[in-house]
C-alpha cells in the first residue's frame, strides 16, 4: 500500500510539473494568411509577424486610411453632394445616385460597415476635390506614419497595379485611426439606415461585415473593438482589427487569406496569444514627477513627464524590469517658462538598454526679469568689429566736441580783441 501511494504521488508530481511547463510556454497559433502582424497599439512593438514586409494588395482594408483622412479633414455633419464619378465606381456599392445629398457621417457608415466603394469615392472627392488628389494625401500620410512600403492608387481598395501595402504598414495605419473614438463607434455599429434620399425618397442600408463584434455570431470575440474586412479576387481576403483587454490594446492584420472563416478564426487565436503571453507595463505616467532641477541660485523645480511611457514584456517578467533616466545637461537658470511647458528631454533605458526619449515639463512657472546692463557690459557683448567701431565713433565724437569748443573760444577771443582795439 505504501509503495502504491508513493507511486501515485510521484505520478501526480510529474503531471503537475509537466502541465506547468506546457502552460508557461508561448503557444504561437498556426496561421494560414500570407502576411500577418500582431502589434501592441500603445508602443508599436511587434509581438508576432509572418512576412510582415511582404508587398500585398490590401483590398477594402484600404478604407481605414480613407476613414482616417476623412475624420481628420471634415466634420460629421458636413453635406456631400454625390457626383456622377462617385456613382460609377466598380465593386461593392450601396447604390448612391448622382445628386443625392448625405452627410459625411452617413457615408462613413456606408464605407465602414458595408464597405461601399461609392461612399469611399464620394468622401475622397469631398475632402480633396478629386479622387486623384485624395490619393496623393493618402500616400503622403502613409509615409508620415512610417508605412514606407505602402502605395495607394484609389481610396476604396479596388485592385489596381501598384496598389500595395504590407501587414506591418497596414497595422500602423489601423493603430493610428483606432485612436479616434468616432471611428470605433461607427465601425462597431451592427447596421445603419441612411436618411431618405432627396432624389427618390428611398433609404439605403449598411450592415456590418465584421463578425468579431457581432454577439450572435460564432466568431464573436468579446474583446474586439473594431475591424475592417476586404476582398478582391487577386488580393484574396484581407482583414485588420483591434482588440482591447485590461487596458492593453492590440492590432492584428491579415493579408492574402483564403477565406473570411480563416481570418476571423485566426484573429481570435492571435489576439488570445497576445493577451496570454505579453503584458503592457507603464513606466512613467503623464504629469508624474521624475526628477528635480537645481538652478544656479540653489532653488529647485520639479520635472514632470510630458506623456505616458509604456513597455511590453513577456508575462511574468513585469517585476524584473529596471528603468533609468538620463536627463540632458542644459542650463535653465536664465530662462523664463510656464508650468507645463516642455523644457528638457531625457533618454529612458529599460534593463540597461536605451528604450526611447521623453520630454520633461516644468512643474512650476519661472520668470526672469531682464537686468539693465551698463554701457561697458554692452560693449563686451558686442562683436569685436562692432565694439572697435563704437570706440572709434566715441573718440571722433569727443574730438568733434573739443574742436567745436576750441573754435568757439577762438571766436570769442577774437571778438574781445576787436572790441578792445576799437576802444583804444
Amino acid at each position: 500500500m505504501r509503495k502504491i501511494s508513493y507511486f501515485l504521488l510521484l505520478m501526480i508530481s510529474f503531471t503537475l510539473i509537466f502541465n506547468k511547463n506546457v502552460s508557461a510556454a508561448p503557444s504561437v497559433p498556426d496561421l494560414e494568411a500570407d502576411g500577418v502582424v500582431l502589434m501592441d497599439a500603445t508602443t508599436g512593438k511587434i509581438l508576432y509577424s509572418k512576412n510582415s514586409e511582404k508587398s500585398l494588395a490590401p483590398a477594402s482594408t484600404t478604407k481605414v486610411m480613407t476613414a482616417l483622412l476623412v475624420l481628420r479633414n471634415s466634420k460629421l455633419d458636413e453635406k456631400v453632394t454625390i457626383t456622377k464619378s462617385a456613382t460609377a465606381v466598380d465593386g461593392t456599392r450601396i447604390g448612391l445616385i448622382e445628386g443625392e445629398v448625405f452627410t459625411v457621417k452617413d457615408l462613413l457608415y456606408g464605407m465602414l460597415l458595408l464597405s461601399a466603394n461609392d461612399c469611399a469615392e464620394a468622401l475622397a472627392e469631398h475632402v480633396s476635390g478629386s479622387s486623384e488628389a485624395f490619393v496623393e494625401l493618402m500616400n503622403k500620410t502613409a509615409k508620415e506614419l512610417g508605412a514606407n512600403n505602402t502605395t495607394f492608387v484609389n481610396p476604396s481598395g479596388l485592385y489596381e497595379d501598384g496598389h500595395k501595402t504590407t501587414a506591418y504598414d497596414l497595422s500602423l495605419i489601423m493603430r493610428e485611426v483606432s485612436k479616434n473614438q468616432t471611428f470605433i463607434d461607427i465601425s462597431r455599429t451592427p447596421a445603419y439606415e441612411f436618411p431618405a434620399s432627396n432624389i427618390n425618397g428611398e433609404n439605403h442600408w449598411a450592415d456590418n461585415k465584421n463578425e468579431l463584434i457581432m454577439k450572435n455570431n460564432r466568431y464573436f470575440y468579446q474583446y474586439a473593438l473594431t475591424g475592417k474586412c476586404g476582398y478582391t479576387t487577386p488580393s484574396k481576403h484581407t482583414y485588420t482589427a483591434v482588440a482591447e483587454k485590461d487596458g492593453q490594446r492590440l492590432v492584428a492584420t491579415f493579408l492574402y487569406s483564403s477565406s473570411k472563416d480563416n481570418y476571423f478564426r485566426e484573429a481570435k487565436n492571435l489576439f488570445e496569444y497576445g493577451f496570454n503571453n505579453f503584458s503592457l507595463v507603464k513606466l512613467y505616467s503623464k504629469g508624474e514627477k521624475l526628477s528635480d532641477y537645481t538652478f544656479n541660485d540653489s532653488t529647485t523645480m520639479p520635472l514632470l513627464a510630458s506623456d505616458d511611457i509604456s513597455y511590453v514584456c513577456k508575462k511574468g517578467d513585469e517585476s524584473s524590469i529596471t528603468k533609468s533616466l538620463d536627463i540632458e545637461n542644459k542650463d535653465l537658470s536664465n530662462l523664463s517658462f510656464t508650468s507645463g511647458q516642455e523644457v528638457l528631454s531625457a533618454s529612458v533605458s529599460v534593463n540597461g538598454q536605451k528604450y526611447q526619449n521623453i520630454r520633461l515639463s516644468a512643474g512650476e512657472s519661472r520668470e526672469i526679469k531682464p537686468v539693465q546692463k551698463s554701457f561697458s557690459d554692452k560693449l563686451k557683448e558686442m562683436k569685436p568689429e562692432l565694439a572697435a567701431g563704437g570706440v572709434v565713433a566715441i573718440f571722433l565724437g569727443f574730438s568733434l566736441i573739443r574742436y567745436r569748443s576750441r573754435v568757439k573760444k577762438r571766436k570769442i577771443k577774437s571778438r574781445y580783441s576787436d572790441i578792445i582795439n576799437k576802444l583804444d
